[in-house]
C-alpha cells in the first residue's frame, strides 16, 4: 500500500514536469507571409509536448510514416483544416523528425524539424543554444560563432535530418571558426559538445 501511495504521489510531479512547446501555424501561397511554422526548428527533451496552433490560412501537421520513414515514430493532425485549430503531440522517443504541411504549395517553406533528446544522454540544458550566435548568415567559407565563456571540445554538422555530414575542427576561444566551404547550399545543425558531456546545438543555413 506505502509503494502504491508513493507512486500516486509522483504521477502528478511527472505529469507537471513535463513542457508544452507551442509553435505557430500560418501564411498563404497568394499573400505575405508565406506559409511557416514557428519556430521551424525545436531541440526538445523526450517526454515534453508540441502544440501546433493554427493562427491564419489552410494547413496541417504531416510527420506520417509515408513520407518520412526515416521519423522515430509517425504524428499527424488530419487533413489541412483551417480555422483556429490545435494539434498537440508528446515525443516519447528520441531522434530526429521531419514534417510539413500538405496543402498544395505549402512544402516549400512550410517544413520543420524536431530533435528529440534522451533524457539519459546529452542535454542542451535551457537557455545554451539561445545565448549562442552564429554569423554570417547564410554561411560562405567560415561560420562564425560566438559562444562567450562557455567551452567546447567537439564540433559536428548535421543534416536536417539527424545524419552527420563533418566533424570539423574547432579553432578560437571566445569566437569559433567552423569551415563551411565544403558543404552543399542548404539548411544545417551544429552541434556543440563540452568537455563534461553538455552540448548545444543551433542551425544555420550554407549559401
Amino acid at each position: 500500500m506505502r509503494i502504491l501511495a508513493i507512486a500516486l504521489l509522483a504521477a502528478p510531479w511527472s505529469l507537471i514536469a513535463q513542457t508544452t512547446h507551442i509553435v505557430q501555424v500560418g501564411g498563404s501561397t497568394s499573400s505575405d507571409p508565406a506559409p511557416y511554422y514557428s519556430p521551424q526548428y525545436l531541440t526538445i527533451p523526450v517526454g515534453d509536448r508540441i502544440r501546433w496552433t493554427n493562427l491564419t490560412g489552410t494547413h496541417n501537421v504531416n510527420g506520417s510514416a509515408e513520407l518520412f520513414p526515416a521519423n522515430p515514430e509517425p504524428f499527424y493532425s488530419g487533413i489541412p483544416e483551417n480555422g483556429l485549430w490545435s494539434y498537440p503531440f508528446t515525443f516519447t522517443v528520441p531522434g530526429v523528425y521531419n514534417y510539413r504541411c500538405e496543402s498544395k504549395g505549402h512544402a516549400e517553406t512550410q517544413f520543420g524539424t524536431i530533435t528529440v533528446e534522451a533524457t539519459n544522454g546529452i542535454q542542451d540544458p535551457a537557455g545554451w543554444s539561445q545565448r549562442i550566435v552564429a554569423y554570417p548568415q547564410p554561411a560562405a567559407d567560415f561560420l562564425l560563432v560566438d559562444i562567450g565563456s562557455r567551452r567546447f571540445v567537439v564540433a559536428e554538422i548535421l543534416m536536417v535530418d539527424g545524419r552527420s555530414v563533418a566533424i570539423p575542427s574547432i579553432t578560437g576561444n571566445d569566437l569559433l571558426s567552423i569551415p563551411t566551404a565544403e558543404l552543399r547550399s542548404g539548411n544545417y545543425i551544429l552541434r556543440l559538445t563540452g568537455g563534461d558531456g553538455r552540448s548545444a546545438t543551433l542551425r544555420f543555413v550554407k549559401d
